[in-house]
């Protein structure tokens, strides 16, 4: 065999290779126009994000940001199948490819990051103290010296080593365990983002928010796998195009409209407990 035709070969195998590494990688706009729906997952146990309600049907601002996602797709809100995930099994669907799209309330870390891509921010939050009701607690600040609960593998626990090194930080694997620890007066405070702050606050009698002053930063994004540039150009700009229409600024009020306004002191955390009972929450 010359060595121009076997050249003509190598080149012909090389091609052959990438266009192949190509669709794996890249393919997800694809995969997911000719399955004519969107396989997205999402946590069924974090109000507001998502959750089920008394019909068993997935509902939260997550579901609502990725309905938004397959009409622009499909035309049609519904075109979504919702696979439930957990705080640490999201990234092994997503990487398996289970589902096309990562939510729940993910957190961007540089340690996720080397993983996994993100979408642009669609959510941006701080961080908030939870103490018993009597606790003299109103800043960050305050927490030099007192044993601070905080989550294994969670955010809060780097940002408070970082800006209160003095205090004494006491890791707990789950939220029920850290909640217990400071019902119980083992811990003088619990730190962690300001939806699962308040989401606690008003699940627990005796408990309050600290301040209502968040602190720190936290941006929450989309989960895509890595180096799919195409199909994070597409949740990106459709993003935007939320944001751009109104779309967006509606789904916030509509979810978090009690949250502001307890962080912003016009409701207080008693009022909100009350209209919740009103509800039947």
């Amino acid at each position: 065999m010359g060595k121009i035709k076997l050249l003509l070969i190598l080149a012909v195998l090389c091609i052959l290779s990438l266009t192949y590494l190509g669709e794996g990688i890249a393919g997800t706009l694809r995969d997911v126009k000719a399955r004519g729906r969107l396989i997205a997952g999402v946590r069924t146990d974090l109000p507001p994000f998502g959750f089920v309600d008394n019909k068993d049907v997935n509902k939260g601002f997550d579901i609502d940001i990725i309905q938004a996602l397959a009409k622009e797709l499909f035309g049609k809100g519904d075109a979504v199948e919702f696979i439930p995930i957990t705080l640490t099994n999201g990234i092994g669907f997503l990487n398996a490819k289970k589902i096309d799209v990562l939510l729940g309330g993910e957190v961007i870390t540089k340690l996720h990051k080397e993983v996994i891509d993100y979408s642009i921010p669609y959510f941006i939050s701080g961080y908030l103290i939870l103490a018993q009701d009597d606790s003299t607690i109103t800043k960050y600040q305050d927490l030099r010296g007192k044993n601070v609960a905080t989550i294994q593998e969670g955010t809060a626990d780097s940002v408070i080593e970082e800006l209160v090194p003095q205090a004494n930080r006491v890791i707990f694997k789950g939220y029920s365990e850290a909640m217990r620890a400071l019902k119980e007066r083992r811990v003088d405070a619990f730190v962690d983002t300001a939806r699962t702050v308040i989401h606690f606050q008003r699940r627990n009698v005796g408990l309050k928010i600290a301040g209502f002053q968040p602190f720190g930063s936290v941006s929450y994004g989309i989960g895509i796998r890595k180096g799919d540039e195409e199909w994070l150009g597409f949740v990106n700009a459709t993003l935007t195009k939320m944001k751009e229409t109104g779309q967006y600024q509606k789904l916030s009020e509509k979810w978090f409209a009690e949250a502001m306004a307890l962080l912003l002191g016009i409701e207080k955390p008693a009022v909100i407990n009350k209209v919740n009972k009103e509800k039947g929450r």
